[in-house]
């Protein structure tokens, strides 16, 4: 894959922004991803290409305009533009599990939207199952010693592009690059958040619920131990399975608690990175978050995956399709900024 030299920097990260309207049309999706991989200027040499979106099915997750998940229009720009500049014919692939089982049926991704991708761009569907996935190491083990992931996200012939979406989650705080490489790990290994959350109770560090919902007494020093433990599994994740490029769909962002309960807002942003904490860091910024204070950027700056100093980010614009340094990042924020449903007691809800 050639790419525009500025991204051989790892602290480089690209904003984008295209006017929408309201309410956010396809085409609208589609001009936003185009416009990033133009400016880019990325071309292939007939690579297969594995795109990671963020995508969850079920009764209230499935309409593809929830704001949920990374909109399918918006990956269909990405295929469009990249089956016509040498990728390789019939090599792209989506790769995600909406429904969290160990198949590849295609009634997971009934209602997404992606099974009519797929139809009109020739584009295969795969979920991470048994049969699919491949073990591998991880280096500097904070929880797994091996992980079990997507067999295509890890190919030596393919080009893995990390497609999340822009949006608060009640644990993570903001759910982006980092977190959305979960979908590539088999389905009995990804469900960090449970996994953390029977660790505290297995350290006795959990105070007895009596039958109540965790939201009805968790307070603040629980909620930050159950995002320690979030963020090491993702620091793990992250050592194992590196995108090649990180394209963050922020053309509608999302608050609340990354699914059902929540408000969708038109940004008309995309961001772009080849590292995963550095697009993090400014993409949380810009949705109106101190990533310094971030736990999971924390974690993944500390196990040496990028920086979460965004006085040490350089952070790029595209202006008349030529990609310029940035004049002024707080033009770009989210106003008002987005905020979250952490589930803590006492907190307001938002309405």
């Amino acid at each position: 894959m050639h790419i525009h030299p500025f991204l051989t920097d790892p602290c480089a990260v690209l904003v984008s922004h295209t006017p929408v309207t309201e309410p956010v049309q396809p085409a609208d999706y589609r001009t936003a991803a185009q416009r990033v991989l133009a400016a880019l200027q990325v071309t292939l040499a007939g690579e297969k290409v594995v795109l990671k979106p963020n995508v969850t099915a079920g009764e209230h997750h499935a309409n593809p305009d929830s704001g949920i998940g990374t909109h399918p229009a918006f990956v269909g720009g990405l295929i469009e533009y990249l089956a016509d500049r040498g990728a390789w014919p019939g090599g792209i692939y989506i790769v995600e599990d909406p429904r969290d089982t160990d198949d590849n049926h295609p009634r997971h991704w009934r209602g997404t939207g992606y099974d009519e991708l797929a139809g009109t761009t020739g584009a295969k569907l795969r979920c991470p199952t048994t049969y699919t996935c491949v073990k591998r190491s991880v280096p500097q083990p904070q929880v797994f010693p091996h992980l079990n992931v997507s067999r295509l996200a890890v190919a030596p012939d393919s080009i893995l592009i990390n497609v999340p979406k822009l949006k608060t989650h009640n644990l993570a705080i903001t759910t982006l690059c980092l977190k959305n490489l979960m979908g590539l790990v088999n389905v009995f290994n990804r469900h960090y958040c449970g996994q953390a959350w029977r660790e505290l109770a297995a350290a006795g560090m959990l105070p007895e619920s009596e039958g109540r919902p965790r939201e009805a007494w968790m307070d603040e020093g629980i909620h930050a131990a159950w995002q320690r433990g979030l963020a090491r599994r993702l620091v793990d994740t992250a050592q194992v399975i590196r995108p090649h490029l990180n394209i963050v769909e922020g053309v509608v962002g999302r608050e609340g608690t990354g699914f059902q309960r929540g408000r969708n807002f038109p940004l008309g942003l995309a961001l772009a990175g080849v590292n995963m904490v550095a697009v993090d860091t400014v993409a949380s910024y810009l949705m109106g978050f101190d990533p310094a204070r971030l736990i999971y950027l924390q974690y993944a700056a500390a196990a040496g995956l990028g920086s979460n100093d965004l006085a040490e980010l350089r952070v790029y614009v595209v202006e008349d399709g030529a990609i310029v340094p940035c004049r002024d990042i707080e033009a770009l924020r989210a106003r008002p900024p987005l905020r979250v449903i952490r589930n803590i007691a006492g907190e307001p809800d938002i309405s």
